[in-house]
């Protein structure tokens, strides 16, 4: 579900953001915004000066942006990365990943760096991001700024998306603890299981062909509207999009139409949200926020210890 070609300015936008993470209320510290919009600026000014030298953008940005996300996601969060592996041993790569550190390490065990390439089991992660310098909108995309298309980010999302996960029902509230059957009914806007997996396109800059200076925005619901259509026809649910797009001053995020019919945003695609794109805003500081909003919203599984030791105990009877 989706609602191509509608954009909103910044004045719209406060009726649809959580206030309380804006003001400084609800557990955020007041200079969060501030010092994140800062730190955003400050990678911009330093890729775009090394990018006259013919630095490798793409691979600075997300090291740049894992060291930034270091400072603002909560201390249990591990940042990383390489590539997302699950319990069958098949594997996507991720630009980005963000996992639960406090409960689960990386497949290679060591201490790291946060933008350092690691391996980590699909069950622990809670969000990854595909990390553009230039993000590339449009339908035709030259061959040499392919790896930076939405289409490919889509792609790569899908892909990690895809890997199996043991699924959280809603009643479960931590783990091994959870609710009697039947007395907890899914929040409006929210998935049917308590541990989705949210994927993100974070970009410095947005590039949309013909359209570049006209309705960018419109230009970026449709192309989306395009790659989901696909992804459906191929038997895919909508689920495998990125959850989040944002690409210089532009934001696309879930929303759902809340009691009374006030729009309120998400942090997932769910049954019942719709798409939504935010012009003239920050686009990186709205989805550092929302990020942030997803981790705490997640509840994981537990790593199939029982599982490995039966097979291994199995294996050598």
């Amino acid at each position: 579900m989706s609602d191509a070609g509608q954009s909103f300015r910044r004045g719209a936008v406060a009726g649809l953001l959580d206030r309380g993470a804006v003001a400084g209320n609800n557990g955020v510290p007041e200079d969060f915004a501030g010092r994140l919009a800062y730190e955003c600026e400050r990678i911009r000014a330093k890729a775009g000066a090394k990018a006259k030298k013919n630095f490798k953008r793409g691979h600075d940005f997300e090291a740049m942006l894992c060291r930034v996300l270091r400072d603002f996601l909560p201390a249990r969060v591990g940042i990383c990365r390489g590539r997302v592996v699950d319990r069958n041993g098949d594997a996507a790569d991720a630009d980005i990943i963000v996992y639960d550190a406090l409960r689960f390490r990386t497949l290679r065990g060591a201490p790291h760096a946060p933008d350092s390439e690691e391996e980590v089991q699909a069950d622990a992660v809670l969000a990854i991001i595909e990390a553009k310098y230039t993000l590339h909108a449009q339908a035709k995309v030259r061959r040499s700024n392919r790896g930076q298309s939405l289409a490919k980010a889509c792609s790569q999302i899908a892909d990690v998306k895809g890997l199996v996960r043991a699924e959280v029902p809603l009643d479960v509230i931590a783990s091994r603890f959870g609710l009697r059957e039947g007395s907890f009914e899914r929040r409006p806007g929210f998935p049917v299981i308590r541990n989705p997996l949210y994927g993100a396109i974070w970009a410095l800059n947005l590039e949309t062909g013909e359209l570049q200076k006209s309705d960018r925005a419109q230009a970026v619901s449709l192309r989306l509207q395009e790659l989901e259509d696909e992804l459906v026809r191929s038997g895919l649910p909508r689920e495998r999009l990125p959850d989040a797009v944002a690409a210089g001053d532009l934001l696309a995020v879930q929303a759902v139409v809340a009691p009374g019919g006030r729009r309120q945003v998400r942090p997932f695609i769910a049954p019942d949200t719709e798409r939504r794109i935010f012009s003239g805003v920050s686009g990186l500081v709205m989805a550092a926020m929302q990020l942030r909003g997803a981790i705490e919203d997640i509840v994981l599984g537990e790593e199939p210890w029982m599982d490995w030791l039966d097979a291994q105990l199995a294996a050598a009877e």
